[in-house]
């Protein structure tokens, strides 16, 4: 057990105006994420990023500094994980984390709050608050949670999801869904932040926890409706219809979802200013691996809580099978219409075993 921290005695009364942002992890999200953040600083605040990948955060600070050079003073690449205290004047403000899976996000957290323990406060101390935008299971998120308010009582660690996938953290216009029961919980400098990288605010409850419930909830959502998109394209392809004409016709009609319409998985269907991945042979995007990640996690939380997931189990044995190929799961989830084109609908053995497993469970 590590020692108490102790030191609520030496935090500032004093007012701030700079707010000094932590951001952990520049992936395909995170980078988007990072970016509208150092865009949007204040003269006065200062962001420090890190990344496992030093590459990454090289690339992040240098084509970020070309692009706002007037920014580039207020923007720090750190080496390791715990310079993220060891070389700032005094802690950060927020710590953002948008890394893969709960272990990652356990270990960057009890790191860092190891590392404040370890340093002698300055009088102008004051509590850092981390946000998880990372998709992780509920349990683990609520034991971080509270290993963080046990050890430093003044710190906080929120749940903050998002969603809009890789498309709405470049254009700054995520949903975020975080364990706050109101608005009015939320606190301006934080509404602040959270306004900086996206559109959208949810609050989902006061019990942490339930930003993650929102998010798997949705994304569970996601995952079978993309299936059951690719299917739909594909029946209509086996009529003959014209496919571009077809997803106009989904965009304004009883169909219509985020799957079909803004990752929309036919090549063309759209301007190419849309940026979609389906142009682009299913490149970037929301990965098949990571749609199935939160399927995975939405149906482990489901069955925890006892409530059973009719198209679950459906869900999981085609994304499962998706991901045994390499080249359809680190491409966008809309790699799916074409993949289902490539089954031999005559074998029917796989689709007989989903179908006796959902009878059995019934």
């Amino acid at each position: 057990m590590l020692r108490s921290f102790g030191l609520a005695r030496n935090f500032s009364t004093s007012s701030r105006v700079l707010v000094n942002y932590g951001f952990v992890g520049l992936g395909q999200m995170g980078q988007h994420m990072a970016r509208h953040i150092y865009e949007k600083l204040e003269p006065v605040d200062k962001l420090f990023v890190y990344d496992t990948v030093g590459a990454a955060s090289d690339t992040f600070v240098r084509t970020n500094k070309d692009a706002f050079p007037d920014h580039a003073h207020q923007l720090f690449k750190v080496d390791q994980l715990t310079d993220l205290v060891s070389t700032v004047e005094e802690p950060l403000d927020y710590v953002v984390t948008m890394v893969p899976e709960g272990s990652h996000v356990s270990g960057v957290v009890s790191a860092l709050v190891e590392a404040y323990k370890q340093v002698t406060p300055s009088k102008n101390f004051h509590p850092t608050v981390f946000l998880d935008s990372s998709t992780i299971d509920i349990q683990t998120s609520r034991e971080i949670h509270e290993y963080v308010k046990q050890q430093v009582p003044e710190f906080d660690f929120i749940d903050t999801p998002v969603s809009g996938g890789v498309a709405g953290a470049r254009k700054g216009t995520l949903s975020f869904m975080l364990s706050r029961g109101s608005m009015d919980d939320i606190s301006p400098k934080l509404l602040t932040l959270l306004k900086k990288m996206g559109a959208n605010i949810f609050p989902c409850g006061a019990s942490h926890g339930t930003g993650l419930a929102a998010k798997l909830s949705n994304n569970y959502l996601l995952a079978v409706t993309n299936l059951a998109v690719a299917d739909s394209f594909q029946l209509a392809k086996s009529f003959g219809l014209d496919l571009k004409a077809y997803a106009k016709l989904v965009s304004v009609s009883t169909g219509k979802c985020w799957a079909a319409v803004d990752n929309c998985p036919i090549p063309g269907a759209y301007p190419s200013e849309k940026q979609l991945p389906a142009d682009i042979g299913y490149e970037g995007g929301f990965t098949t691996k990571l749609t199935r990640k939160d399927l995975v996690l939405a149906t482990s939380c489901a069955e925890k809580n006892n409530r059973p997931l009719f198209l679950g189990d459906v869900g999981r044995f085609w994304y499962n099978k998706a991901c045994e190929s390499e080249k359809l799961a680190n491409r966008d989830l809309g790699v799916f219409y074409e993949w289902l084109e490539d089954i031999d609908t005559k074998k029917s053995d796989e689709k007989v075993g989903v179908t006796e497993k959902a009878t059995v469970k019934a």
